[in-house]
């Protein structure tokens, strides 16, 4: 019988934001040292770390041998995807280990398919060079139907940056997946053994329905975007008590989401 698996992800640290950044107050290196050290001391381990996008502000091999050095503490395995402010080909050659890109995959797309336990887990990249919304291409979307069609009736867990769906946060939802998601949609209601879909991109935690599997987006690792539902609102961040997204899933019961403080509040009281 499959184990259960426990996955933590983490979104969205944006190194290299610098010194200045949100008048001085949020240092993004910082707040991921932090999230690591948090993932290291949990009891118990978890068996796997997904980075949902965004590792850094501009992409450039400098802040990617920041975020290199920061994961080293973690022993567990660690996959991640890009998001918009990366660069997936320097990122993909600065941290190897973390995007193991399929042979098949797209031209310059940085989409694959790894088995952890009983669980498929199927790497999308949504980045459209140089601008902030996302897409998946008929080319990328004709990979994902091969690799669904290969563990059809197997369990698979879906991750990318951009979320597929609206929230209510507008501008936000003016630069989510734009191209792409009601083929996505489509591929995931019919394998129908996908567990869930995991995002990053909004800065917020948020969980929805796509396609019939639950969809989770993390909060950041470091800033938050303020929520705000009032239409036309301005986008404005918001430091909120840092917090990561733990996944448990099992064969025989699915996906449970937790979210997990890095910053502890107190010690535990007995009840």
């Amino acid at each position: 019988m499959h184990q259960t698996l426990l996955i933590a992800q983490l979104s969205d640290p944006h190194i290299g934001t610098g010194p200045a950044f949100l008048g001085g107050r949020m240092d993004t290196e910082h707040a991921l040292r932090q999230a690591v050290a948090h993932v290291a001391a949990m009891d118990p381990q978890p068996d796997l770390v997904l980075l949902t996008g965004d590792l850094t502000e501009r992409g450039s091999a400098a802040e990617y041998a920041v975020v290199a050095g920061a994961l080293a503490p973690l022993a567990m395995p660690v996959y991640a995807v890009p998001g918009n402010h990366d660069d997936p080909k320097v990122a993909r050659s600065a941290l190897p280990r973390c995007m193991p890109t399929a042979p098949d995959a797209p031209d310059g797309v940085c989409c694959y398919r790894l088995r952890h336990g009983g669980l498929h887990l199927i790497a999308l990249d949504t980045v459209v060079p140089r601008q902030s919304h996302g897409a998946l291409g008929p080319a990328q979307l004709a990979w994902l139907a091969r690799q669904l069609g290969q563990c059809r009736d197997e369990p698979v867990l879906l991750f990318m940056h951009h979320p597929p769906l609206p929230t209510g946060i507008e501008a936000m939802d003016a630069c989510s997946l734009l191209e792409g998601g009601d083929e996505l949609a489509a591929l995931v209601r019919a394998h129908g053994a996908v567990q869930g879909i995991l995002c990053g991109h909004l800065h917020r935690p948020v969980q929805m329905q796509f396609g019939g599997a639950p969809l989770h987006v993390a909060p950041s690792v470091a800033h938050q975007i303020a929520l705000d539902l009032r239409p036309g609102a301005a986008l404005h961040a918001q430091l909120e008590p840092p917090k990561i997204s733990l996944h448990r899933w099992s064969p025989v019961h699915g996906l449970c989401t937790h979210l997990s403080y890095v910053q502890a509040f107190g010690p535990a009281l007995p009840l």
